[in-house]
This record gives C-alpha cells, structure tokens and sequence, in this order.
C-alpha cells in the first residue's frame, strides 16, 4: 500500500510540474485572445465557409437477406467493436389501444427474462463476460433489438441477441418483479410536473389512439407470458426486418451470419397498415393544476402537414428563425435572453410521417410570468406572418439547417441509422441528395407564405402545467393568461395513477 501510494504521488508531482513547465501555456493564451479579437459581437453575426456536403449512396451498403428482409452494413475497423442493431416495422400499433402495458413489459422481459437455454442469471453472467449489452425497444411504429460486443466475440454474441429474439423465456420470478417494479413507477405519475404534462399532452394531442395509450395497473397484472411471447413472434418476423451493421466486420461474412440467425425466425408474417389520424381536442385553453410547484410548463401546439408537402423546406427554415434555431431564433431570444422569463423556450415544427404534423411552441416559467411569455409568443408568430424575415435571418437558418446534414453523417453509426431510417420510412431515394440545395432555395417570400399558411394563432391548443391560480392570473401587469390568448381557461383533473380516474378537485 505504500508503494502504491508513493508511486501515485510520484506521478502526480511530474505531471504538475510538467504542467507548471509547459513552455507554450503563454503562446497559447496569446493565441486564444489575438483570435477572440476577431470573433464576432453577437452569434448572429457569425458567417460559414462554404463547404461540400457528401450524402453517402446507401445502396453501396444495402444487402439483400433471407426470406426478404434487409440489412445495412458499414464497416469500421478503427476499433474492434461491433454494433448490431434488428429493427422491425412492427410496434404497438399492432396492439391498437387494447393490451396497454404489453408493449413496455415485452421489451424489457426479453432481456431480463432469459431464454430457452439460459436462466436470468446465466444469460445476465454470459453478457458480462463476453462485454456485450443487449436492449430491446418496443415503439409506436417500430421495435429494435440492439446488441454492442467485441468483434473477436461477434459470433456468440449474435447467437445471444437472436436467443433474446426468437426464444425468450420470460422467466415467472422476473416477470413478477417487474410488474411490480412497473407499478411502484406509475404510482409517481403525479409527483412532479413534467410527467403530469407529457400525459395530458398526449391525450390533447392523440386522444383515444395507440399513440396515447397509459396502462393502468390492473393492466399490468393481466399481462401473461403467453401473450408476450405472441407478441415477440409478431413483432421480430419476416419479411419485416431492417438490420444494421456497424464496426469491425467484413460484410459479405457478416451477410452470412445474419441469415443463419434469421432463419430461426417466423416467416410470412404481413402487418396491416400504420394508422394513419390522431384524434386532437379541439383548440382551447387546458390547464392542469399542480398546487405547491413555482414554475409553470406551457405547450401551445396545433396540428400540421405531414412530410412530402411542397413547402416542406419553407416550414424547416421559417420554424429556425421563429424559435427553432436557439439563441439566434426570436421566441429564444425574447422570452429567454431579453425577457429573462424562461431558462429554456423556443419553437418546433415536427413533419408527420404515419400521422399527422405538429407546430409546437414550448416554455417553462415562473407561474405570475406565464401570461407574459405566452403573449410575446403570439406575438412573434403573428410578427412573422406580417413582415418579412431579414436576409441575415433567412442565410443564418439556411445555413444552420444544411450544416445539420453533415451530422448525419459523421461516423459508421450515425450513417447505418440513417440508412435503416430512410428505409423503414420509405424515404424518397433523392430526398437527401437534393436536401442541400432545397434548404438554400428557400427565400424571404416563401418564409413569409410559409408562416402564413401554416402557423394558426386561432387553431392553438395551450396547455398550462403548474399552479393555475397563479399562472392564470399573471403579474398584473401583463394580462391574464386569458385575456391574453382570448379564451377561457378549461381545467383538466390529475388523474389516479394507478387507475387514471379522475380526481376530485384539490
């Protein structure tokens, strides 16, 4: 132990004093402040080289499998290490609003749950020594079964991950376990703001459809493991796999292990068709009250055009500048930098694929400063539909948005996700080759249309979260929150978490 600990204080002593020594600390603060001369005064005044953006051919990474499914794989050898990930165009969708809970339990039991060969522990220990991590997910419109390991463990590591797959064990002790695990979570389904908005806002969003779906507790105890394991079947079949391959692989061998492990699963299975309308409250202003918090999150939202529109790009660049952009967008910078009045704000304008768009304006806040933040919101909106955006405005959105294509792309990972993406969501083959070019299209005029045909003040649905006495009433100095949205105030109850009753009045 001394030893140790001399040697420790040894090394710590020649790394201070090579630091203390360093000859170029001082070169390098000259450096750093000479180039802080040159920087810009105000983020909005930063200008980007003009750079080529590569969208990579994913047919030169797309192979054919067994009984029709897909793979995508990207090689990497930088380190040896393999991600390998089957994503299935199954999800709960396929459940419709019955079977609430199955989806969740499913997902986490065939990784706990062991398999036909190996019990919990033994599949728990066989993980740990090979390093290999498996996880399951089950979503709305989709599922994956995702597997890291060492590419000198590749093969029984593949064999593991299709064992979770295609025999799932559902152990009875652990199934307990984790409905009771899942139970004592809902019951904290009202301990703080965050949870109690993200529910009401799905049933403001979806209303009664597979995409708001909360179990109840006597839900969770009637899932069965024969259920589960129809399920899995359903879910991970042919031909409705997409796999992605990253790492340290050859692909052609790769190609070969995946329809050995493909061929222990059900064949012919034909899903029918995604559901494709939510059902949304009509617009309004909700609250729900949460006595005893300090800050109130809002949600203004309404519904919006589904991907593919023709000013598909007017609408990415015009939500930039409204407040989807950060610091530099106009919702951010007044209600955040100017105003002080919320730590996080801004803007989103989500494009729908199986169901339908949605412009989003969010905000949390001090309760008296609700009123207020939601009314330079509307402000801005209604800003942006009567002047044009400026040209600085217009090139720094322009210009945000296209760098955001290189992420996409960065390294073997983001790449093969990228690919399984486009091919899960059918996008168009030219979408990403031309994305660059439609993004530096878009002008001042068509922001303006944009923001005129499809930002609608009238058509809001605004949710308060937090304590409605006091966010409804405001500062006194701003309005209320209705006199300031124009329409009264309707309140939501909580909910029974374990029932989702309503609750009387608190």
């Amino acid at each position: 132990m001394k030893l140790i600990k001399f040697t420790l204080l040894a090394a710590t002593t020649l790394l201070l004093g090579a630091c203390a020594s360093a000859p170029t600390t001082t070169s390098v603060a000259n450096e750093l402040s000479s180039a802080g001369n040159n920087l810009p005064a105000h983020p909005e005044d930063l200008t980007y080289a003009h750079h080529s953006i590569n969208v990579p051919d994913s047919s030169a990474y797309r192979y054919q499998l067994d009984n029709g499914n897909v793979a995508y794989i990207v090689p990497d050898s930088a380190l040896p290490l393999v991600a390998v990930s089957v994503h299935s165009r199954g999800g709960r969708y396929l459940l419709g609003t019955d079977n609430a809970g199955l989806a969740a339990l499913t997902a986490s039991m065939m990784r706990d749950g062991g398999t036909k060969e190996l019990s919990p522990e033994e599949l728990d220990e066989k993980l740990v020594f090979l390093a290999t991590t498996v996880h399951v997910t089950i979503g709305a419109t989709s599922s994956s079964a995702s597997m890291n390991t060492l590419s000198s463990n590749l093969d029984e590591s593949l064999g593991l991950l299709f064992d979770v797959i295609a025999e799932p064990a559902f152990d009875k002790e652990r199934l307990k376990i984790r409905k009771s695990r899942l139970i004592d979570d809902m019951k904290r389904r009202n301990d703080d703001t965050r949870s109690i908005e993200s529910q009401v806002f799905n049933d403001l969003r979806f209303g009664d459809s597979y995409l708001n779906n909360p179990p109840t507790a006597t839900d969770v105890e009637a899932v069965s493991r024969k259920r589960m394991m129809g399920f899995t079947t359903e879910i991970f079949s042919s031909p409705n796999l997409v796999i992605s391959v990253n790492g340290d692989v050859d692909p052609k061998a790769m190609v070969v292990k995946l329809n050995k492990q493909i061929s222990r699963l059900q064949k012919g299975v034909k899903y029918p068709p995604i559901p494709t309308e939510a059902h949304s409250a009509v617009p309004g202003l909700y609250g729900v009250d949460k006595p005893g918090v300090t800050q109130t999150r809002v949600r203004m939202f309404h519904p919006g055009p589904r991907q593919g529109h023709p000013q598909e790009f007017d609408i990415k660049v015009m939500n930039n500048i409204l407040g989807g952009g950060g610091f530099t967008s106009r919702i951010t910078k007044r209600i955040r930098s100017d105003e002080g009045l919320a730590y996080s704000a801004g803007s989103a304008y989500l494009l729908g694929r199986y169901y339908p768009g949605m412009y989003l304006v969010y905000f949390q806040s001090k309760n008296p400063s609700v009123p207020q933040a939601a009314k330079i919101a509307l402000e801005e909106i209604a800003k942006i539909q009567a002047e044009p955006v400026t040209d600085q405005e217009l090139n720094t959105a322009r210009q945000a948005i296209i760098a955001g294509l290189n992420e996409r792309y960065s390294n073997a990972a983001k790449k093969v996700g990228a690919f399984v993406d486009d091919e899960l969501d059918a996008t168009p083959k030219n979408y990403w080759s031309e994305y660059e070019n439609n993004t530096a299209a878009v002008t001042v005029a068509a922001v303006q249309k944009a923001a005129k045909d499809h930002l609608h003040a009238d058509k809001l649905r605004i949710l308060l979260t937090g304590k409605l006495s006091e966010a409804g009433a405001g500062d006194g100095e701003h309005g209320t929150i209705e006199a300031v949205t124009g329409m009264k105030l309707q309140q939501i109850p909580l909910r029974d978490p374990l029932t989702l009753k309503p609750l009387p009045p608190q």
